[in-house]
């Protein structure tokens, strides 16, 4: 019998690997995933996942890599998602979940109580989300991945949501995007796209062009 494989968090020894989203012939428990999609470990160690495109949820683990809680279910009311793509953490008290799906960013605490939603034209359809060490909160905005499409934007917004900057657009050239896929902030202040049909990384730095 061929061994049934699905997506689960297992924890190593730090010598060998921090952890695996592997794990052959394993039940599906509360912890198994569904085609996860992002992750990051908090100031105190519990691992968050964006458990994307089929749980629909956040899923939380301890440091250990035992389950703790999820929440989130497949649907457009606050506090549910549509392939929540990219997840994120100010490192105080505040979680972003780019909720591809429903074109919006939605914003948690800790233990997953909704305290804000952003949408609207100026920020897109969010695939991907990161907080840089200021606060300000970075998106690509894969839109609709139209040829054509005034999308494919990096955007940078304040605490509050506000658009500071942006650019980027549909395109292979330098500067735009071809299905950018997720989004990073370096400790310099410098800002990593990745495209997944584009098939690169573009490194942006603080007023300059890649």
């Amino acid at each position: 019998m061929k061994p049934r494989v699905s997506s689960r968090l297992l924890p190593f020894a730090p010598a060998l690997v921090a952890a695996s989203l592997a794990c052959v012939a394993c039940a599906p428990p509360p912890d198994a995933f569904a085609k996860p999609t992002d992750v990051f470990v908090a100031p105190n160690g519990e691992v968050y996942v964006s458990d994307g495109y089929e749980n629909t949820r956040v899923a939380r683990f301890d440091p250990r890599g035992l389950f703790l809680d999820a929440w989130g279910e497949a649907g457009s009311e606050p506090g549910h998602f549509d392939i929540p793509h990219g997840i994120a953490s100010d490192g105080a008290e505040r979680i972003y979940v780019a909720d591809r799906g429903n074109a919006r960013l939605q914003i948690f605490d800790l233990e997953g109580t909704l305290v804000d939603v952003w949408s609207g034209p100026e920020i897109g359809r969010p695939w991907g989300v990161e907080v840089a060490p200021n606060g300000h909160v970075f998106v690509i905005d894969g839109g609709d991945q139209l040829e054509g499409a005034p999308s494919g934007r990096a955007l940078e917004l304040d605490r509050d949501g506000k658009v500071v900057t942006s650019w980027g657009g549909f395109g292979r050239e330098e500067g735009q995007f071809d299905t950018g896929h997720d989004i990073t902030v370096g400790p310099d202040g410098s800002v990593y796209v990745v495209e997944q049909v584009g098939r690169r990384v573009q490194k942006f730095r603080p007023g300059a062009t890649p």
